[in-house]
């Protein structure tokens, strides 16, 4: 569940919306024990650096919480794909 994040709820209205992490896989990065990179596919609309550091709790499950309680944060952040595949080939809805 997300609720409308901190940082954007001056010009969001504020609502919890249920949001799905596809796929999520981490990576150590070498010699550095305490980082790792986190590749995800999630459902359109979801707030990646809330997922990561939880937005005060607003984010359940965050990343900081599936660790055992701790607080994480974002390095850096890069969108490497965009899946744009909308409905069926016939160009029906769906989403």
């Amino acid at each position: 569940q997300q609720a409308t994040p901190v940082r954007v709820l001056h010009r969001r209205s504020p609502a919890t919306r249920p949001r799905t992490i596809i796929n999520m896989t981490a990576a150590l990065v070498p010699g550095a024990p305490h980082f790792f990179t986190l590749d995800l596919r999630t459902q359109a609309g979801t707030y990646i650096k809330e997922f990561v550091h939880g937005d005060f709790g607003r984010t359940r499950p965050s990343i900081g919480e599936l660790l055992g309680g701790c607080r994480a944060d974002i390095l850096q952040l890069d969108v490497t794909e965009i899946d744009m595949e909308f409905g069926d080939a016939k160009g029906g809805g769906g989403g």
